[in-house]
C-alpha cells in the first residue's frame, strides 16, 4: 500500500515533492483528514532555475514561490487541526500528529531522491564531471539541513497552545525556509555546465510529461 501511495504522488507532483502542503502518508494518524487538506501549488512545477544567472539571482520570484508555499504549509495545518477528531488519548492532537509528520518527511525525501538520481545518472548525455558532483553533494547537504528545519517549524506549530496567535511569525519563518530551497537549488543549477545544466532539466521535463 505504501509502494502505491508513493507511485500516486510521484506521477501527481512529477520530480518536485517539497510538501508546501502538509502530506501524511497512509495508515498514519490523520491521515485522511490531511489527504482532504492538501492542495497544490499554483505556480507551475519547477524544473529549470528561477534566475538567469548566479549573479543575478531572482530574489523577487523566489519570494513569491516562498510565501505560495509557506501559506499552503500554514493553511494545510489549520485544516489538519480543524478537523482532526480530538481521540481517547490525554496527549495533545499535535503530539499525536507528530510520528505522521515525522513519516511524510521520510517519504518526501525518498521523492527528492528521484530528482537526485536523475541528476547523478550517468545516462544522459552530459553527466556531471567530478567538480559538479561536488557542487550537488553540497546542494543535497543544504537541502536536507533546510528541510528539517521546515519539520522541526511544522511540529512546532502543531503543539503550540494558540498557533494562531503567532501565524504571522510562523509564516514569516516557513517562507525564509523555503526561499532557502529555492535560493539554493537555483545556486546550484546555475554553477553547471551549459551542457550538464540542458540535459538535467530535459531529463526533469520528460520525467514530468511521462508522469502526465
Amino acid at each position: 500500500m505504501v509502494r502505491n501511495t508513493i507511485l500516486l504522488f510521484s506521477l501527481t507532483l512529477a520530480c518536485e515533492v517539497y510538501a508546501h502542503s502538509i502530506w501524511i502518508p497512509e495508515g498514519n494518524f490523520g491521515y485522511e483528514v490531511a489527504r482532504d487538506c492538501y492542495k497544490p501549488l499554483r505556480s507551475e512545477t519547477l524544473i529549470k532555475a528561477i534566475s538567469p544567472n548566479l549573479l543575478n539571482l531572482d530574489r523577487g520570484k523566489m519570494a513569491i514561490y516562498a510565501k505560495e508555499s509557506a501559506e499552503l504549509r500554514l493553511d494545510s495545518l489549520d485544516c489538519l487541526l480543524t478537523n482532526i477528531k480530538q481521540t481517547e488519548s490525554e496527549r495533545p492532537i499535535g503530539e499525536l500528529l507528530t510520528p505522521s509528520v515525522q513519516s511524510g518527511f521520510q517519504l518526501e525525501e525518498l521523492f527528492f531522491q528521484t530528482e537526485w538520481r536523475i541528476l547523478l545518472s550517468e545516462n544522459r548525455p552530459y553527466p556531471l564531471t567530478p567538480s559538479e558532483l561536488s557542487l550537488a553533494k553540497q546542494w543535497l547537504e543544504s537541502h536536507i539541513e533546510i528541510k528539517r528545519e521546515i519539520l522541526n517549524l511544522t511540529i512546532e506549530y502543531l503543539t503550540e497552545k494558540n498557533p494562531n496567535s503567532r501565524r504571522d511569525r510562523y509564516l514569516d519563518l516557513f517562507t525564509g525556509y523555503y526561499g532557502s530551497l529555492l535560493r539554493e537549488r537555483d545556486k546550484f543549477l546555475l554553477s553547471l555546465s551549459v551542457e550538464s545544466y540542458s540535459s538535467y532539466t530535459e531529463a526533469l521535463k520528460q520525467r514530468k510529461e511521462t508522469s502526465e
